[in-house]
This record gives C-alpha cells, structure tokens and sequence, in this order.
C-alpha cells in the first residue's frame, strides 16, 4: 500500500464535509420507482457531475449501475449514460425508465387489466403463500403473464412499479408485513408472521400500483430527459470484463461497489427474480467478497477495465464507506486507492461526505460509528 497509509491530517487531497444532503426524498421523484439495497443517492451523483463535468451531453458511466441512479440522475442533468450490472434486474429497473410514460396512458392499461383468471399452481406458491393472499397471488401471477407477453416502455413501467410494491412495511405494498428491500426467506417470513400474530390478507394490486404512479410520476420531467436517455446505453457484463463497451467513450465514472461481505444480491432479490423470471444461473456471478486481499483484487481487476472505457483525462469516481469485520473498522477508500494507483491511475481527491442516518438505515438498526456504512467515502481517480 502506497498512498492508502495517508491519513486526513496528513494529505490536503482529503476534503471532509457535508457535500450532498443527507435528507429523504430530496431529489427527483422518478428516483424513487423503486428501491435497491445499498444504493447511493442521486445527490452524490449530481456533486460530481457538476464538479468534473464540463459541458452539457457528456457521457457518465456506472459500472456498477445498481438500481439506476446515476443514469437517471445523467440524463435530468442533460448527460448521456452508460449503466452495466452484473445482475438482469438491475439492467431491467434502469432501462425500464428510459421512456418514462404518461400517468393518464399507464391507468389506461390498468384499468384494461384483467387479473381474475384462474392461475396454476406451482413449486413457488408455498413459498409465496408466506407473503401474499391467495387472491393476491393470483393477481400477481396474471399481471405477470401479461408483462411477460408485452415488451412495450408502458408494460416495462408498470412491471418496474409492481416489482417495487412486492413486499413491505405498509398497506401499500402487496404483501403482508415485510422488508421493503429484501426479500427474505420463506421461512423467516413465516415466523415473523407466527411472532407478530399476522396473515396475509387480501391486497388488489392495480389500486397499489396506480397509487405508487401518482407518487412517482408526480414532477415534470425536464424537456430535454427523453432527448439524452434515449441514446443511453445498457450492458450486462461483469465489471471485469467490459470487452463490449467502446474504449475511451465515457467522461467520467460515479459508481459504488459492492461493499465487504455486506450485500448478497442473489439471495436479497429472490421474489423479484421471480417476479422478471430470472433464472437463478443468471445470477450465479454475483460476488459476495468476504476478506479484504480478494475485495482489493476485484477492485483492482475492476478499475482496469473501467480505465479503459474512460476517456483520457477523464476521472473516476468511487464510493465507499467504514465496514466493520468484528472490532475493527474498515476503510475501504485506502484499498480503492492502492487498488486504483497499482493498474497507474492517479489519486485527485478523496471527498469524505460525513452525515447522520436517515430513516431507511434507521430501520436497519444502524448507528453512526457503530456498524455497517458511516459515510460515504468517494475516492477520486484520474486517467492520465
């Protein structure tokens, strides 16, 4: 390790503040169609386009591009996108929001919808059960029949909203009383209904899902947002191994990695692969990186090939934060940059964006400088 044993005191390229706000909703409502775990908020993306980005129609990437929100955040601002993921559903929740339709043509094919007929049942309805009424399963079964026989930007929208009301914490989810992010197991659901007392019961799904769209749908996009999202591009590909996206074709990089052995994707999305009819093989790639040596390797393979997709001179920006692994403490930024220096990037900046949790990591039992992520640490890098 090289520049990674430099402390704050010690290097004036660290810069400490508040540089994005810290509260809930603050940025554009389309962002907020549906949640992912772990997901940064589009106010870190948008610090950085407007730090690094010169002109209006630059090309942002996001390697790792999670739920969307820097290509979202890219095309509101007047950018183009690139957004690569190693899981389908991620692909699927940002492309699905490249057209965003009207409100009046969506309740249109819902109020069209007919999700009564009788459905099969099959070696996941047990499982199922453990969320949903009967009734309400049948209805989640023909809506998605319907969305796997339309391909349309409207059908695509409706199907990214009902994969956000699959299961939660209030009456406007589908499910009985869940997670609103992870979908856990069967059988732990069972339990938590047998310990709360509870059953599933009977929630129809269009008035759920016309509910969430007028949330969503409620502000103006800006003029331009069609203009640029229609050109943007999706990849599905290993982050290591971006070999079909152009070289030298991105201005600047935001994105977050999997944090040390704190998200599996797989297991945490199980209903919502069903849901889009993922098999679990397309899934089988999706790393949990559990000791720090092979997290730094995968950084290290991960910052080669994005350098290459970077054009000269271009920066990239990486988030991460504090994990803890037992007592000790992790800051990922130090192996970000040893990772980032060794395949001759160069180090710019560290931006260590400090602030209290909000409502969602709240609900996680996280506290600050206690466990889990403590703030977001950006690591700046420089193709030179």
């Amino acid at each position: 390790m090289v520049q990674a044993i430099l402390k704050p005191s010690l290097d004036e390229r660290y810069s400490e503040g508040e540089f994005w706000t810290s509260k809930q909703r603050q940025a554009h409502s389309i962002h907020y169609s549906v949640s992912y775990r772990a997901s940064f908020k589009p106010e870190l993306p948008s610090f950085f386009f407007s730090e690094f980005l010169k002109k209006k129609g630059s090309v942002v990437f996001d390697p790792f591009g999670g739920r969307g929100t820097t290509a979202i955040q890219a095309n509101l601002e007047g950018h183009y996108a690139i957004h690569n993921d190693i899981n389908p559903l991620s692909v699927f929740l940002a492309k699905s929001r490249r057209t965003i339709p009207s409100i009046d043509s969506l309740n249109h094919i819902l109020d069209k919808m007919d999700l009564t007929a009788k459905t099969r049942e099959d070696e996941m309805d047990e499982k199922l059960l453990a969320f949903y009424h009967k009734d309400t399963l049948k209805e989640l079964k023909n809506l998605k029949q319907i969305c796997s026989q339309d391909n349309s930007p409207e059908m695509d929208f409706v199907k990214m909203i009902a994969l956000s009301r699959l299961h939660g914490h209030s009456k406007g989810f589908f499910s009985v009383y869940s997670f609103p992010q992870v979908s856990i197991p069967a059988e732990q659901q069972k339990k938590n209904n047998q310990k709360k007392g509870i059953e599933p019961d009977y929630r129809p799904i269009v008035p759920r899902i016309k509910s969430k769209l007028k949330r969503d749908l409620s502000e103006a996009l800006p003029p331009f947002f069609h203009e640029f999202s229609s050109n943007n591009q999706y990849y599905l590909s290993d982050v290591r191994k971006l070999d079909p996206i152009p070289s030298n074709s991105a201005d600047l990089v935001v994105t977050s990695p999997p944090f040390l052995d704190k998200v599996n994707y797989q297991t945490d999305n199980w209903i919502r692969h069903w849901f889009l009819d993922i098999p679990e093989e397309q899934t089988d790639g999706i790393s949990v990186l559990s000791s720090v040596r092979e997290w730094t390797e995968f950084m290290r393979d991960t910052l080669r090939a994005t350098s290459r997709v970077v054009k000269k001179g271009g920066y990239i920006v990486v988030e991460v934060g504090e994990v803890k692994k037992g007592k000790t403490i992790i800051p990922l930024d130090d192996f970000v940059l040893e990772a980032g220096m060794s395949v001759g990037l160069d180090w710019s900046r560290t931006y260590i964006n400090t602030q209290k949790f909000t409502k969602l990591s709240n609900c996680w039992k996280v506290s600050n400088n206690e466990k889990g992520t403590n703030s977001n640490r950006c690591v700046v890098l420089q193709k030179i």
